[in-house]
């Protein structure tokens, strides 16, 4: 394998440090430092911090969003209701087999996407205009399988399984004798028993 590029050495360096300190807490000098790169590197690269996240998010959500869909399209196309771990499944896979692929450079993409969904800089709304055909289609799958749930509640869970499921993955230790396995299955039993929980009398707004 070649050497990496020096746009692949600045996003590796941005997706580091964005995933440990946050946007606010890093520099673009401060990346250029840490790539071993001149101080002008990055703005001829990318010129914003912003042009520089969206090309991280760029590298890989494309992939990720691809395998959702796929899993997705099984789940739509069957000829029976889908379960709630299914459709949690379909989130979760896809993020889990890409860290299986190449552990460090997956363990870095998810504390990045950690640390934005955290610090609020990630829009969901950009990212489903951006990469459409996954996240957006989970929700019809999970009203399918919960029908005694409203919706404003299954929102809500939606959006606190994604983040548990980050911040779950995002301290992970790399797979070792099949305890990976096993982790992965009982995370999808904790976000599958929490969301499936009975509605209480009051709903989230």
């Amino acid at each position: 394998m070649g050497r990496p590029s020096t746009r692949d050495k600045l996003l590796d360096c941005a997706e580091s440090l964005f995933g440990q300190h946050g946007l606010e807490g890093v520099s673009l000098r401060t990346i250029n430092l840490e790539a071993g790169l001149s101080p002008a590197a990055l703005h001829y690269h990318f010129g914003t911090q912003q042009a520089l996240l969206e090309a991280m998010l760029e590298r890989r959500m494309p992939s990720l969003m691809k395998r959702r869909s796929r899993l997705l399209d099984v789940l739509s196309e069957a000829d029976h209701t889908p379960t709630t771990r299914d459709v949690l499944a379909a989130l979760v896979m896809p993020m889990v087999e890409f860290m299986l692929e190449d552990w460090d450079k997956g363990l870095r993409y998810v504390r990045l996407i950690h640390r934005l969904q955290a610090d609020r800089n990630l829009d969901p709304e950009f990212v489903i205009d951006r990469w459409p055909g996954g996240v957006e289609r989970l929700q019809p799958l999970l009203q399918q399988a919960n029908p005694d749930l409203p919706l404003s509640l299954i929102q809500f869970r939606l959006n606190l399984m994604v983040e548990l499921m980050l911040q779950n993955l995002a301290h992970g230790e790399p797979p070792a004798n099949g305890d990976f396995d096993t982790h992965v299955s009982s995370l999808l039993d904790f976000l599958t028993g929490g969301f499936e929980a009975p509605a209480s009398g009051v709903q989230p707004r």
